[in-house]
């Protein structure tokens, strides 16, 4: 009777070698598909929000100068543009920027839930600079209203927080001539915005290969002001 043999340590040693090779590979793989699933979700959701973000922001700047004259200052025959921080008259001012404190603001006014009463309405992007930490890289909103010959926020609730995570958000003015202008003198003569905006990665995620960074994604969109130009 022939004898059976088993497998040699040397035997066993080397299958154990290329199995936790093969294993090795196999976590290798599952570890880099993982991260970049997650880098890739982090990527989306930032873009879904900032597309979103956006789309509300066009549909309310498109509304700029639809104004309700129903008791309220100004009129659909004063449908243009001007700085309208003590005008209740006017309809939309440029963004502006306040260096020493880090900001940009766009305002504008518009009967924007439609209810006959026209509404003051600013953005405010703190910058990454911004002094106050918790502010920084984010984009928050305030509706006003006209009362004793001023523009007030009724709620008192102040500021809202409208979008996070922002890398850079600038303004460019489309003006009556085709021209465009980040500051345009003329303020009457702005037909549309074209907002640009970067968002960025709530943390920083790992790339394909090696370290971690903040990922960004740009959107773009030109906004025509229908109301503008009217008059």
């Amino acid at each position: 009777m022939a004898r059976q043999r088993g497998f040699t340590l040397v035997e066993l040693i080397v299958v154990v070698g290329i199995f936790s090779i093969v294993m090795a590979g196999i976590y290798s793989v599952f570890v880099r598909s993982n991260r970049v699933y997650i880098s890739q979700e982090e990527v989306v959701a930032a873009q879904q929000e900032a597309r979103s973000a956006l789309d509300i922001l066009g549909r309310e700047i498109r509304m700029a100068g639809l104004i309700a004259a129903d008791n309220q200052p100004g009129g659909f025959d004063m449908i243009t543009a001007a700085a309208w921080g003590a005008d209740p008259d006017s309809a939309i001012e440029i963004a502006t920027v306040d260096v020493a404190n880090r900001t940009t603001t766009l305002a504008f006014k518009s009967d924007l839930d439609d209810d006959g009463s026209t509404d003051a309405v600013q953005y405010v992007y703190y910058h990454s600079d911004h002094p106050t930490v918790s502010r920084r890289n984010t984009l928050y909103r305030e509706t006003l209203t006209w009362s004793g010959g001023a523009w007030v926020d009724p709620s008192t609730v102040g500021e809202q927080l409208f979008l996070e995570n922002i890398q850079n958000l600038t303004f460019t003015y489309q003006m009556a001539d085709g021209t465009t202008s980040t500051a345009p003198a003329k303020l009457d003569d702005i037909r549309g915005v074209v907002i640009n905006l970067v968002a960025q990665t709530a943390r920083a995620v790992e790339p394909y290969e090696g370290g971690k960074f903040v990922r960004t994604r740009q959107l773009i969109s030109n906004i025509q002001i229908r109301n503008l130009g009217l008059s």
